[in-house]
């Protein structure tokens, strides 16, 4: 069996008028929908990896880099820190930039909070390389437990400076990880993203074989000034059987 990478580069999804009807407020759901339209309407250019590129994110056209702010969330299938250099790079290449303001980092698998640390502990190393080349400002990771982020909050030299918490699973916020962001000026924050934000079944739907995920990155751009939402994407990163 022969397989290859695709990229999937969305765009600016808020230009979209057919996304804008039909994405939901579930981010599975507005991430599968997205990917129907991009997959039906581009074809893909290049070998190893194709990169299929939907609508082009010309948010940042003719604006003062520090008139907006952005930031990403990678989805992470394993913890290979290669993988999440990628994943940073990519943006940064598909929105013209050398730099980001807030990074979240989602990876959870079935390990031992040990093992779990262990991974996040091989990950962060590729996080603190960025920061200390200036590409990454905020940092931060997503849905872990109060243990396993104050452990590795004490190891790193770099410290992350945002946790996130699903309100999904977690209706109150451990008391314990209140205190600790309190006093170590760490940002507590809320989403409403699913464990698995591309379930295999969907995947292999969409590209029409045996799909399996590398990352999903999810970016947005506000103005700072308004506050307003300019631009939201996704790039997608599979590797696909080809019969």
């Amino acid at each position: 069996m022969l397989s290859q990478n695709v990229l999937v580069r969305t765009g600016n999804i808020l230009s979209l008028n057919e996304a804008k009807t039909k994405a939901s407020q579930n981010p599975t759901d507005e991430l599968i929908e997205i990917l129907k339209i991009v997959l039906r309407d581009n074809k893909g250019s290049g070998e190893n990896p194709v990169i299929i590129q939907g609508v082009e994110d010309n948010s940042l056209k003719d604006i003062n880099r520090e008139d907006v702010k952005i930031t990403v969330k990678v989805f992470l299938s394993s913890p290979d820190v290669n993988l999440l250099k990628e994943a940073i790079d990519q943006v940064c290449n598909a929105l013209n930039i050398s730099a980001i303001e807030s990074l979240v980092i989602a990876y959870s698998d079935k390990e031992s909070p040990e093992e779990l640390l262990t991974s996040l502990k091989h990950l962060w190393t590729g996080v603190e390389e960025y920061v200390k080349i200036g590409k990454l400002s905020s940092v931060g990771l997503s849905d872990i437990s109060t243990n396993v982020f104050i452990d590795l909050f004490q190891w790193a030299t770099i410290k992350p400076n945002i946790v996130q918490i699903s309100l999904a699973t977690c209706c109150v916020v451990p008391p314990a990880l209140q205190a600790f962001t309190k006093e170590n000026d760490v940002q507590l924050l809320t989403h409403n993203d699913p464990g698995q934000i591309l379930p295999e079944e969907d995947l292999n739907e969409l590209f029409n074989a045996e799909t399996s995920l590398y990352w999903v990155t999810r970016y947005q751009i506000h103005l700072k000034c308004r506050g307003i939402l300019s631009s939201k994407g996704y790039l997608v990163y599979v590797n696909k059987t080809i019969i």
